[in-house]
């Protein structure tokens, strides 16, 4: 006597069993991977290499807790670059966490906003404005005129 069964629910069950493959069995459910990509230059990650960069740590640090700039005392015995940084103090601001620098124009008419750039970043920079296609310059004559 012919099977009463649904065949799109048989096949929709048969399709979900674990399969048997040379004695053994064998599980064919599809898992899903999620991957998630972290943007190097986020906020986040750019404070994250700061406060790992010895010679910004502390003055970022300061920033983050204090408007006040720290004594000469706190920052005798460190590296002279962090000396240097606490030498810009007042120039050193915070966007979203991040350390930047800012750059006034010499009349004043522009300011830029220089990133505090860790070390470890350093070759990345390099590679990315010396390496690529459009890098460099046209020659000496060029830049000149």
């Amino acid at each position: 006597m012919p099977s009463l069964e649904d065949p799109v629910e048989k096949a929709s069950n048969i399709a979900l069993m674990p399969r048997k493959k040379f004695g053994k069995e064998t599980d064919t459910s599809v898992k899903v991977l999620t991957t998630t990509s972290v943007d190097p230059w986020s906020a986040c990650e750019i404070q994250k290499a700061q406060l790992e960069d010895p010679t910004i740590k502390l003055i970022l640090e300061k920033k983050l807790n204090s408007a006040d700039r720290p004594s000469w005392q706190e920052i005798a015995p460190e590296s002279p670059a962090t000396k240097r940084y606490w030498a810009l103090w007042d120039s050193l601001h915070l966007k979203d966490g991040v350390l930047y620098r800012r750059w006034d124009s010499d009349g004043g008419s522009s300011c830029r906003w220089q990133l505090i750039l860790p070390k470890s970043r350093i070759p990345e920079i390099l590679r990315e404005t010396h390496d690529s296609a459009s890098a460099g310059h046209f020659g000496i004559m060029k830049t000149f005129k």
